[in-house]
This record gives C-alpha cells, structure tokens and sequence, in this order.
C-alpha cells in the first residue's frame, strides 16, 4: 500500500501552478499586479486555513451524525406518553436532529464565508484568476 498522502488543496493548485510556468511568455506576472511573492504567499496560507477549518469530510460527517443523535438520546430517555408524537418520537428526534445538522452546517459555511471576506484581496484575488486561467 502506498503511504504518500497527494495534497490537492487551493494553496498547491495555485503555487504549483505558478511554479511550472513561470517565465512562460503570456503567463501573468506578478510584479504586474503591485504585490510580492511573499504578499500572495501569506494570503494563499491564510486563505487555505479557512478553508481548511471547516475539517476533513470524516470530521464534518460524525459532527452532523452526533448533531443527528442527540435530540434521538434525549426522546428516547422520556416516556412516549409524555413526548409529543407518542409512538413517531424516533422520527421526531431525527427530523429535529436533521434541522440542528442543517443549522449547524449553514452556520458553518457563513462563518467561513465572512472570514473570506474579511481577508479578501482584490489585487492578489486578480493574479490568482489569471494564474488559474492560465
């Protein structure tokens, strides 16, 4: 079995791409655009780290499925004659499981969002788009 780990993330798409085609005629210079290597560097990692954060598929699968379970523990442990919806309290539990996991989720991604936003360089953003059209 093959223990190397192949990294696929923007920050390598993007440097590597740079890497490969640099001094090519036509190919964006960076110098072009006002900013320094170290500049789009700094701004690739912390673009990648907010990325990142929203962890890795396995992670963000057991969060929703914990968020799923939870509201299901809790119904299970009152008696059916005292939930609402009696004998459906299993589906309940996981429909309002469902929703939390939705929530959850959407909360996720807006905070992911306005953290992009916040760090947003339209210079830099403009040398990274013609560096992937490229």
């Amino acid at each position: 079995m093959n223990m190397e780990t192949i990294i696929i993330d923007y920050e390598h798409v993007v440097t590597d791409k740079i890497a490969a085609h640099t001094g090519d005629p036509g190919f964006p210079n960076i110098t072009d655009y006002g900013i320094t290597r170290k500049q789009l560097d700094d701004y690739l990692f912390d673009k990648q780290v907010i990325l990142d954060s929203r962890g890795t598929e396995k992670s963000q699968y057991t969060v929703l499925g914990i968020c799923i379970i939870i509201p299901v523990l809790i119904l299970s442990a009152i008696p059916d004659q005292l939930v609402p919806g009696g004998g459906w309290s299993l589906l309940l539990g996981v429909g309002v499981g469902l929703v939390i996991a939705l929530i959850v989720r959407l909360l996720t991604a807006l905070f992911i969002k306005r953290r992009l936003c916040k760090i947003r360089d339209e210079k830099i953003e403009c040398y990274i788009a013609e560096v992937l059209k490229y």
